[in-house]
């Protein structure tokens, strides 16, 4: 006996067309995942030059400052095998690889490129400061801000990444209600 099948309605939204790519987006993403990997790649050689491991330097006040800080774990100190990380990282810069062609806006391609640089940032340390054999490098964290846990540039890149990435769905989302209620 067969299962029945399925009849998928066709409701507006379904109908309404996709936004083109904007003609922009991979290149602009590509600048600033470039860009970002280079910040994060610099300011994490002047932590590692300037600072010394441990040792709070205060900015403003005393609840915000540098502070050395290798982290062999991710964000909020979660702890894993590095190579978790590393799939984690791969899967993330994956998606956004396939997805930014597609980019209908320049806000939705910076966020990817904001993301790319992030992960790879963050990549790069877990491979190239491997100093206890193969994949076990950490990753340099230097900015204190008060209890929070110590973080870098990679990090900033993803969570504003991530952020202007939910204002761009969010935004195409509202013009993709505007276009149905329109063609309604």
């Amino acid at each position: 006996m067969q299962a029945p099948r399925r009849v998928r309605t066709l409701t507006a939204a379904d109908t309404t067309p996709a936004p083109p790519p904007h003609p922009l987006a991979v290149p602009v993403a590509a600048l600033i995942a470039a860009a970002g990997i280079v910040l994060d790649q610099a300011t994490k050689l002047v932590a590692l030059r300037l600072l010394e491991p441990g040792r709070f330097v205060p900015l403003l006040g005393d609840g915000v400052g540098w502070q050395l800080v290798e982290n062999p774990g991710a964000a909020f100190g979660l702890r894993a095998p590095t190579w978790v990380f590393l799939v984690v990282a791969v899967l993330v810069v994956t998606i956004v690889v396939r997805s930014l062609p597609h980019a209908p806006t320049l806000l939705q391609a910076s966020a990817y490129g904001l993301l790319l640089s992030g992960a790879i940032g963050n990549m790069f340390d877990r491979v190239l400061r491997a100093q206890d054999g193969f994949l076990s490098g950490k990753v340099v964290d230097f900015v204190a801000w008060g209890n929070f846990p110590r973080f870098n540039a990679a990090d900033s890149w993803i969570t504003i990444g991530f952020a202007l990435l939910v204002i761009a769905l969010l935004l195409e989302d509202r013009r993709a209600s505007r276009a149905e209620q329109a063609s309604a």
